[in-house]
């Protein structure tokens, strides 16, 4: 059976070895496991059901990691996205106006068009039709909109009248746990330790719990509705069988997103999955070129090419939106277990069965307060500014203007896909005002007819 195993994915053949697979399978998961517990929380706010999403969240990564194992035999991890879930709960549901359900029922077509566009040569015509400024301005943008929201449901900036936005201040016990968090973050992040996210939302975790420890003591006088904020340990016991997040899912999620398919005739509704689209299919491009340099001894041609990596992803987010979360995407964060060794499928089915393990830490979301997630969105943000040195800022002003707009746009207006739009929109007019219409390809052309129809709805 060792002998099979090795054989099918190529252990010995890629210079690997069980130790070193298990190993990065191990480290893929504590780098990325943050999500089953940061998700629920963001899908939450548009109304989600947090144990259903808890447990959508867990089987749609699962599976999705089992068949970036067994079938494209990649040490790649795959969970929902945490871009796609901000623009999934602020964007389309709470600024569009969309029903949650309706919302998932455009990540089941965006997953049904990426696995079209997996398998044909226009995936990668797409690719290299989207001007890179715009692309990595997305990225900027995006993660400067992640840290914002999270800023503003942990009470780190609050509503102002004279301002707009002001410091929440200390007085609110959110802010310092938040705070502490970041801080717990940075030292890790420093300290180049890849599970600086993870390690941030226990710090975060273990100030709250200290505070509301201190309020059983009278060390510290808060009022009820404030406490009720705090993480608190569960009740019971810790690990019990996820019987009631498995009912919740099968009562409120699963398969919402098939009936709600007769929706997704409107306008609005096919711009909200073609921006669905274009963040996954663009985030996963990005994180295939950052895992492609963590391993010298393959071309990044070898991963961004290969249309398995890519339906993988696709597949994931089709299971994701039938058991109710939103879009999945390759991690960046799995590239630690790589780093780690890994180097075959190996790695991605033993972070998939340490996912399904997870399911049984139910209880453990008590902990997990909107303070007790803002370490991990604030580095999600940093890790994504990080592309902002990849934007052309010497290209001339059709380069800057878009860029700036694109990224400047998503935190003001609160809306990715206005940002996206207005960067395609003034990519277009500024490469005609400096007369370099031939230069833009004909899909931009086309992408930018449907970013007119877009503005016309909202």
């Amino acid at each position: 059976m060792k002998e099979k195993i090795d054989h099918y994915f190529g252990i010995t053949k890629s210079g690997s070895t069980y130790k070193r697979e298990f190993t990065g399978g191990v480290t893929a998961y504590l780098a990325m496991s943050y999500v089953i517990f940061v998700n629920p929380i963001i899908l939450g706010q548009a109304g989600m059901p947090q144990d259903a999403v808890f447990m959508a969240t867990i089987l749609s990564s699962a599976i999705a990691m089992l068949i970036m194992g067994l079938w494209a035999r990649f040490p790649l991890g795959l969970a929902p996205c945490m871009s796609m879930n901000a623009f999934f709960a602020y964007s389309v549901v709470l600024q569009m106006g969309k029903t949650w359900q309706e919302a998932l029922a455009a990540v089941l077509v965006a997953s049904v068009l990426f696995l079209i566009l997996a398998f044909s040569g226009a995936r990668s015509k797409i690719i290299q039709a989207i001007p890179m400024t715009v692309k990595q301005a997305g990225t900027v943008g995006l993660g400067i909109f992640i840290a914002f929201v999270s800023f503003k449901n942990s009470g780190i900036i609050v509503p102002d009248d004279g301002l707009f936005i002001a410091f929440g201040g200390f007085n609110n016990p959110n802010v310092i746990i938040a705070f502490f968090g970041l801080l717990t973050a940075a030292f890790f992040l420093v300290r180049k330790n890849q599970y600086a996210v993870f390690l941030g939302m226990i710090g975060a975790a273990l100030c709250g719990l200290f505070i509301r420890f201190g309020v059983s003591l009278n060390w510290f006088t808060l009022s009820e509705s404030v406490v009720a904020t705090l993480p608190q340990l569960p009740k019971g016991s810790p690990i019990v069988l996820p019987i009631e997040p498995m009912q919740s899912m099968l009562d409120n999620t699963f398969l919402v997103a098939l009936t709600n398919l007769p929706k997704m005739l409107s306008f609005d509704s096919v711009v909200i999955i073609l921006t669905f689209l274009f963040l996954d299919f663009f985030g996963t491009a990005t994180t295939l070129a950052a895992a492609a340099t963590q391993v010298s001894e393959m071309k990044s041609e070898h991963f961004e090419d290969n249309t398995r990596i890519y339906s993988a992803d696709a597949l994931g987010t089709f299971f994701g939106s039938l058991f109710g979360t939103s879009s999945l995407s390759t991690y960046i964060e799995s590239v630690s277990g790589i780093i780690a060794g890994a180097r075959t499928g190996l790695m991605s089915v033993i972070v998939a069965v340490l996912f399904l393990l997870s399911a049984f830490f139910y209880p453990m979301l008590s902990l997990v307060t909107s303070a007790v997630t803002t370490p991990a969105m604030v580095v999600i943000g940093i890790f994504m500014m990080q592309n902002i040195t990849k934007i052309d800022w010497d290209g001339g002003y059709e380069a800057i203007i878009p860029a700036f707009l694109t990224i400047v746009m998503m935190p003001l207006t609160g809306s990715i896909a206005l940002g996206l739009v207005l960067g395609f929109l003034s990519y277009e007019i500024c490469m005609i005002f400096a007369k370099r219409t031939k230069e833009i390809p004909t899909i931009m052309h086309v992408i930018a007819l449907i970013s007119v129809a877009y503005l016309f709805t909202i």
